[in-house]
């Protein structure tokens, strides 16, 4: 989906093409919902506003009109749910305070954290089950290693085994990105 332009994605998508819809789906939904969470504050809502945005493209479909890239569109439309959702007062935060809780950063910068979100949790639940279980209680529950042992009846060696295979993994499918970069990400919370 990469290499192909936005004039063709939409005009497949504008033709009723499912399998285009989906790969675009697939793409773009993780990073967008963790987009819409930086104005939102609310994971569950950062979904639903982002399947919304899909709604609205599959039944407009027939009407869309895409003057500019996939990427650019998907992002500002999200954007532009996020904050119309605030300013609406349906929400728990009010506008003012998620956006002050947002740092000055430019929207290029929290579409590019975004998408590198939700490339780090497509690549831990790539991990294998025990191994992506370890990790997660490691970064995530911040359990110690002997902690994560009793917790699932297995010894400390085999939870520094399973973090250096995750950690490992996780390093290979992510090389991509600056260590720096994806070590703040994965450990900032």
């Amino acid at each position: 989906m990469k290499g192909t332009s936005s004039c063709d994605i939409f005009n497949e998508i504008r033709q009723g093409n499912n399998r285009t819809f989906n790969l675009l789906f697939d793409d773009y939904y993780l990073p967008l919902c963790h987009f819409s969470n930086r104005y939102v504050n609310d994971m569950d809502t950062a979904r639903s506003l982002v399947q919304e945005v899909f709604v609205a493209i599959w039944t407009n479909r027939e009407r869309l009109i895409i003057n500019h890239s996939i990427k650019s569109y998907l992002y500002h439309a999200v954007k532009n749910k996020s904050i119309n959702l605030l300013k609406s007062g349906k929400h728990n935060s009010t506008i003012d305070d998620t956006i002050s809780g947002i740092p000055a950063q430019p929207f290029l910068d929290l579409v590019e954290e975004a998408e590198l979100q939700g490339l780090i949790n497509k690549s831990i639940n790539q991990l294998p089950e025990k191994c992506r279980e370890i990790f997660l209680l490691s970064r995530f529950e911040e359990l110690k290693y002997t902690e994560i042992a009793v917790k699932l009846n297995i010894s400390v060696k085999t939870v520094e085994m399973q973090m250096g295979i995750a950690l490992k993994r996780l390093r290979e499918k992510l090389s991509d990105y600056q260590s720096f970069n994806l070590f703040y990400f994965l450990f900032q919370k």
